[in-house]
């Protein structure tokens, strides 16, 4: 009666053995699984230079963004920059900078590992050497008309060059932004023409009275803050300027203001640049 208990006390051993090696291999597994998930989870750094492709040398404070990510940065004084936790796959770069063409590049990142990468940038042709007409001439007197002109390569925003403000002569701003600018808004406010947007927060300022809860637009006129969205300053009258004497125009909703114009979120209803002639 010994014997057969006997062996299956043996059986019973066995097995436990067999189901131990068995546990483990399955914690060794699962181990595995989470480092490999964790691993390709794990974010990567670009890093490299931006460089002018006709010196060579080093371009600082230009812009380098990684568009499937909507993450961004800006070089230093080498021209250097860095970006880190990235996530893993093909990420789109592009890079800009004032007086120089965007340039785009896809890079290829392996999760946790840096990658380098150097970016040229060809210098925008200088107006002044190619003059063609008097709207061109007008350009080229504008010190930020190379900045304007490299933003609008991108084509984040809507742009009035002005060529097309010569062909709207007569017509106030207000009339021109109205028919030149989808998603701006006009309003009258207590006498005042202001700018507002059709997206955007709503705000509240003293001039318009408690009846009046707008989107009014952040206004920059030649670099000039001259009206910031929920700010003191008194809301910007468009008939204060005479379209005929303005060189480009800009307008930017809040998901495309650049981020040199939305510092500090000061811009929840959009931008409109002004850029007057020289």
């Amino acid at each position: 009666m010994r014997a057969p208990r006997t062996k299956s006390l043996l059986c019973l051993r066995v097995n436990s053995r067999g189901a131990m090696v068995a546990a483990v291999a399955i914690a060794a597994s699962i181990a595995g699984l989470t480092s490999s998930t964790l691993l390709s989870a794990q974010g990567g750094s670009i890093s490299g230079r931006v460089l002018s492709t006709e010196s060579g040398r080093p371009i600082a404070d230009a812009v380098v963004a990684v568009l499937t990510a909507a993450r961004e940065t800006r070089t230093d004084s080498l021209g250097r920059f860095t970006l880190k936790d990235v996530r893993a796959g093909e990420q789109e770069l592009l890079v800009r900078s004032l007086g120089y063409s965007p340039a785009r590049t896809t890079v290829s990142l392996t999760s946790g590992l840096p990658i380098e990468v150097d970016v040229e940038l060809q210098p925008l042709p200088r107006v002044l050497k190619r003059v063609i007409s008097m709207a061109d001439r007008e350009n080229a007197r504008n010190e930020w008309y190379g900045e304007f002109a490299s933003r609008r390569a991108i084509g984040m925003g809507r742009y009035i060059s002005r060529d097309e403000l010569v062909r709207q002569q007569g017509r106030s701003l207000d009339a021109v932004l109205r028919s030149k600018v989808a998603g701006i808004r006009v309003w009258d406010v207590n006498g005042k023409i202001v700018a507002g947007s059709a997206r955007g927060n709503i705000t509240l300022h003293p001039d318009a009275g408690p009846s009046q809860l707008l989107c009014y637009v952040q206004v920059i006129v030649d670099n000039v803050v001259r009206y910031e969205t929920g700010g003191i300053l008194p809301l910007f009258d468009l008939r204060s300027l005479d379209a005929f004497m303005i060189a480009g125009i800009e307008f930017y909703t809040v998901a495309s203001t650049p981020v040199e114009f939305n510092r500090g979120g000061n811009a929840p209803c959009g931008t409109l640049l002004i850029w007057m002639q020289n």
